[in-house]
């Protein structure tokens, strides 16, 4: 037997068995790029089913605080039906309050004391039986004629009255839910009911909502809190579902994704290994044949290139006396370059790609971060309002006693008149805060003292203050302070700076508040013996929605805009303010620079 035909058959036994594996390999790739796939819509649909959730447990806590509310206890359910619709206002939710018996006593969809219809006779019933938060499936509501969802309350207070508290939702508000970067744009979304009644979709909404799903959907979904299957949509596509039951609601979410979109980026990765695989083995049967002419000083060499291919630069080839011997060498020391570029390409890539990683984790933080920042804003807003709205209620109900004594009225309009002060505060904060943000504050920059600007806003904050904190102001003998400034932008700084002293320090404390000239610079300290800022808040103090910790009563106020609005006013005079403090309870210090103005 010839050389040449005995390298044929050795590379036909060697590569059909590596054929064989590779065959198998390639279907392993192929199950394992369809099963990353479904884990990742998997892990959708378990988002999506975490946001149904959340919005159920948003509805159940507003439906606590309606149950624990001082209207429902006393039976003013005028007050209540007020605060509800307050609470619901600009949304696609209502509330409603029923007996036990079912029968409505308001919705705030409806003016209060209109004639309302009744629900279905059951559902209190069921609401009471199962003794907590109840959440519906999907029916038309008598008053709206829409199809809607509600949240049931039981509620039992003293002298055994019994209601029922429900926040009811219009079906198009769990729409919101889809999130169209985590999911595909062929994606069918279905969340329906433990009825198999359709809820949301996003694709055909119209058609579909309300409307029963399709039975293996619903099958699945009786079977297991999440499953897989195989079906075809009423729109006539074969897709993979992925359904996955919400704990709270005890509703389903179901995601719909094409075959297609699953299956073909594993098979064009496999076609492409296979194809691979076979241009290397036609290559080695031709190496074969191609080497079989020389086989002592050429193989020997090849074979010893061969080992070293990538791993190490090769060693100079000794002329074998054979051209194409030869120019396999050539190759082979070329091929082992090229992988040590790959090589590094490879190594540069995972880098850049560990990078990628790092940045997105960041940008998902602060989005965190944001997010957080602002439910923090608004539960902070909801309480700063709250309280002086409900001063002014009760000072316009002493306002119409008729029997009402002078002095009496007098300090009900003087409650009413400091609340409005306080509110009007607290639009201006948010105003200023919007109108720096966007570039519309215009300085109307003079030359100003700026110790004389300090002396007024600490004689007037003195006075409010009544001897609650104990004040040290080295000011009085300091030379004059030029600067450029805008007179009512520079009192606006100094105020905040001083209301956030008294605020932090509680009574009995001291204030102090110096002034000085530095480098060319105005240097102004405020500084009090309060509760301090712990290291976590001292690196963002003066960042919007950002303060000290405070408790739930909001007893100290503020929404976290007054510091940011110093360091926004400081950078457009050109100046700069900084915090320090070691720590809670041991005070903190504020210190501005503005630069002096040339005489």
């Amino acid at each position: 037997m010839k050389a040449r035909t005995t390298l044929i058959l050795m590379a036909v036994a060697i590569l059909v068995p590596a054929a064989l594996i590779m065959a198998a390999g390639l279907h392993m790739l192929l199950q394992w790029e369809r099963e990353s796939r479904l884990r990742g819509v998997e892990e959708a649909a378990r988002a999506t089913a975490l946001l149904v959730d959340r919005e159920i447990a948003v509805a159940d806590a507003s439906l606590r605080g309606i149950v624990n509310s001082e209207a429902l206890a006393r039976g003013d359910f005028a007050l209540l039906h007020r605060e509800a619709r307050t609470m619901n206002e600009g949304s696609l939710s209502w509330t409603m309050l029923s007996h036990e018996n079912g029968e409505p006593l308001f919705n705030t969809l409806a003016p209060f004391g209109s004639a309302l219809p009744h629900r279905r006779s059951s559902w209190a019933a069921q609401t009471f039986a199962a003794g907590h938060t109840r959440v519906s499936g999907y029916f038309i509501g008598n008053l709206t004629r829409r199809g809607q969802i509600s949240v049931d309350v039981p509620v039992t207070l003293s002298g055994g009255r019994r209601y029922v508290v429900s926040q009811l939702f219009d079906a198009r508000y769990f729409q919101r839910v889809f999130d169209a970067k985590s999911l595909g744009r062929d994606w069918v979304v279905t969340i329906f009911d433990a009825n198999g009644i359709s809820l949301a979709r996003n694709l055909g909404a119209a058609d579909y909502v309300g409307k029963p799903v399709r039975e293996s959907l619903h099958a699945a979904a009786r079977a297991s809190e999440s499953g897989r299957l195989r079906a075809t949509t009423r729109d006539g596509i074969d897709v993979y579902s992925v359904v996955r039951r919400a704990p709270l609601s005890g509703w389903t979410v179901g995601i719909g994704v094409p075959v297609d979109e699953i299956e073909a980026p594993a098979r064009t990765a496999t076609l492409f290994a296979a194809l691979s695989m076979l241009a290397l083995m036609g290559l080695a049967i031709g190496i074969a044949v191609f080497l079989a002419k020389r086989l002592s000083l050429g193989l020997a060499q090849a074979q010893g290139a061969a080992r070293l291919l990538g791993a190490a630069p090769l060693p100079p080839a000794r002329p074998s006396g054979v051209r194409e011997i030869d120019g396999l060498l050539a190759d082979l020391r070329r091929s082992s370059e090229a992988l040590a570029r790959e090589r590094g390409a490879r190594e540069r890539l995972e880098h850049e790609r560990e990078d990628l990683l790092q940045a997105e984790q960041a940008a998902r933080r602060r989005a965190e971060s944001q997010s957080q920042a602002k439910d923090q804003f608004l539960a902070m807003l909801g309480h700063e309002l709250r309280n002086p709205l409900a001063a002014i209620a009760g000072a316009l109900a002493v306002t119409d006693m008729a029997a009402a004594k002078p002095e009496l009225l007098a300090h009900a309009r003087e409650i009413s008149r400091r609340q409005l002060r306080h509110l009007t505060r607290i639009v201006d904060d948010l105003l200023d805060v919007r109108r720096i943000l966007s570039g519309k504050v215009v300085l109307d920059k003079r030359l100003l003292d700026a110790g004389a600007v300090l002396r007024q806003c600490v004689e007037a904050k003195t006075v409010v203050d009544a001897g609650a904190h104990a004040w040290h102001v080295d000011v009085q003998a300091l030379p004059a302070l030029p600067v450029l400034a805008d007179e009512t932008r520079l009192g606006q700084i100094f105020d905040n700076l001083l209301h956030n002293a008294v605020k932090y320090t509680p009574q009995g404390g001291a204030i102090t508040v110096r002034a000085r000239r530095d480098d060319g610079a105005a240097v102004i300290e405020i500084a009090d013996t309060g509760v301090g800022i712990g290291a976590e808040t001292l690196s963002q103090i003066f960042e919007p929605l950002v303060q000290g910790p405070t408790a739930i009563d909001r007893a100290q106020g503020g929404l976290g805009l007054g510091l940011a609005l110093v360091r926004e006013l400081s950078a457009l005079h050109g100046g700069a303010v900084s915090a320090h403090s070691d720590g809670p309870g041991h005070g903190s210090v504020f210190t501005l620079r503005l630069p002096l103005a040339a005489h």
